[in-house]
């Protein structure tokens, strides 16, 4: 629980840093948008094999009334007819929930069995939210994944759209940055594409790697391992790694990840592995990035 409510945190932090490039050079420009999955970038994941789509049975399970976890709110929820409610108490102000449409339908683990995509909407007191998760098919039945492959807050735009592509599940939605209003939304728009890996969402398009965004403008604080470093898809050990383990000359984290003072309780940091040129995206161990030799 720990790992998802991180997760969630920092994934929504992350979604939040993706800027125009406005004044920057075309080097930094080409970083940024590999890294955040902006929009007119093309880029290649690493290639899975997957069997012919053999089975749509998933097309049958009616998830208007299913049992439901909600990452936003962190609760489990039973719903009826697409809908639930959850009255006031001593901890909260009360809570709606209720389906955002039909599913999409795609292989997302590439096992030969359809797969699909569903949104839900939470509401109550100063919460406005939407997060979409994959549901496998699995030994005859929908398991639903507990982190989701996209989100939003009452401050964004509604995601845009979840399609469903060949491997998995595309996701097009706006991402915030300094300049937006609460009121206006997200402005900067940006697509990705999110499979399941071992049981994991994951990006694998435009990069293979972490659903939330690496954002070299906001991750520019150097921190120097002083050995090698395995990265991560999620702040999990379960979670499938990027790449294998590597020595890498620095890790660029944003000030706040950066300062154990600040975030002590951190077992994970987001950030970019840096080797030379080449730049990678992904979840380290605090005690591995953090512990510096110089």
């Amino acid at each position: 629980m720990v790992a998802i409510a991180q997760t969630i945190a920092l994934y929504r932090r992350a979604e939040t840093l993706c800027r125009k490039g406005i004044g920057l050079g075309v080097a930094l420009l080409c970083a940024i948008a590999a890294l955040t999955g902006c929009r007119d970038r093309a880029g290649d994941a690493p290639a899975r094999p997957t069997a012919s789509v053999v089975s749509q049975e998933i097309r049958k399970v009616d998830f208007s009334n299913l049992e439901w976890f909600d990452s936003v709110t962190a609760s489990t929820v039973k719903l009826v007819d697409g809908a639930a409610r959850r009255d006031a108490d001593n901890e909260s102000g009360g809570f709606s929930w209720q389906l955002s449409g039909p599913p999409r339908y795609a292989d997302a683990d590439g096992d030969g069995h359809e797969d699909a995509a569903v949104g839900l909407r939470a509401n109550g007191a100063q919460l406005g939210a939407e997060a979409w998760y994959v549901w496998l098919w699995r030994n005859g039945q929908a398991q639903q994944l507990r982190l989701p492959i996209a989100t939003t807050s009452r401050c964004d735009r509604p995601i845009e759209a979840v399609t469903a592509v060949p491997h998995g599940f595309m996701v097009q939605k706006f991402m915030s940055v300094s300049e937006d209003s609460c009121a206006g939304g997200g402005s900067v728009p940006i697509t990705h594409v999110v499979g399941v890996r071992h049981g994991w969402p994951v990006r694998i398009h435009p990069y293979y790697g972490p659903i939330a965004s690496c954002d070299p403008r906001d991750l520019s604080v150097a921190l120097y391992p002083a050995g090698k470093v395995l990265l991560y898809t999620s702040p999990d050990v379960r979670s499938p790694s990027v790449e294998p383990t590597a020595t890498y000359d620095k890790f660029l984290v944003d000030e706040y990840s950066a300062d154990p003072e600040l975030t002590p309780e951190w077992d994970w940091i987001l950030g970019i592995a840096v080797s030379g040129a080449r730049r990678v995206c992904g979840w380290a161990r605090a005690d591995q990035v953090r512990a510096s030799s110089r």
